[in-house]
């Protein structure tokens, strides 16, 4: 009897072992799944979404400094007297002259500029950054007919007024007298200068005895 007992639990776990289970269980070793309940239509309908959390408001001490840090430099608060006009105006006597000393008696600018506010801010334009690239962006958006009249007014460089005193001031010099000039130099005069403009700063010359004839 205790063979036969010991025979049939060795049995008994072998079949365990195999997956078969316990007598009763399905053949093959196939385990029933765990049971998951299943909600009638009506049920899953009521169950409502799950709701995301409200955003959070800013500390309103944080949105005064975000406020704040938009506000601009305080440099560009003292723009308002300097118009495009007047940098590009200064920026070719400059070129022309070299010299801010006959920029400042020889060109009307937008306002009355001291010599000093002259240098100040041809030096602003040279060295600093946000100055130089507020003027660009301004005079980039000025009209071409506001460009054309401001480089009529440029003056007149001391190579071109070289030129001209050599015209006599006996000659009655023409247009074309002033145009051939133009195309004799054009690597010394201004290039919107017209033959129009050299005849009329030949006058200029003329009248203060400034022509080569006349000294």
């Amino acid at each position: 009897r205790r063979a036969r007992a010991r025979l049939g639990e060795r049995t008994l776990l072998g079949r365990e072992e195999e997956g078969e289970g316990p007598p009763g269980s399905p053949r093959g070793g196939a385990r029933k799944p765990p049971f998951t309940p299943v909600l009638p239509p009506q049920v899953s309908k009521s169950v409502a979404p799950p709701v995301a959390p409200s955003p959070v408001p800013p500390h309103p001490g944080l949105a005064k400094r975000v406020k704040k840090s938009k506000q601009p430099p305080p440099v560009t608060k003292d723009l308002g007297r300097w118009k495009p006009a007047d940098d590009l105006l200064l920026i070719n006597a400059v070129l022309q002259t070299n010299d801010l000393t006959s920029v400042h008696l020889g060109v009307k600018f937008s306002c009355r500029f001291n010599l000093r506010e002259i240098q100040e801010r041809w030096y602003a334009l040279l060295y600093d950054p946000v100055i130089s690239k507020l003027a660009c962006q301004a005079m980039r958006q000025l009209h071409p007919e506001a460009i054309a009249a401001i480089q009529s007014k440029v003056l007149f460089s001391k190579a071109e007024e070289q030129l001209l005193t050599k015209v006599g001031s006996s000659s009655q010099p023409t247009l074309d007298t002033f145009q051939d000039l133009l195309h004799k130099h054009p690597d010394v005069f201004y290039p919107a200068r017209t033959a129009k403009a050299l005849q009329l700063h030949w006058q200029l010359l003329k009248q203060y005895y400034l022509l080569d004839d006349q000294t």
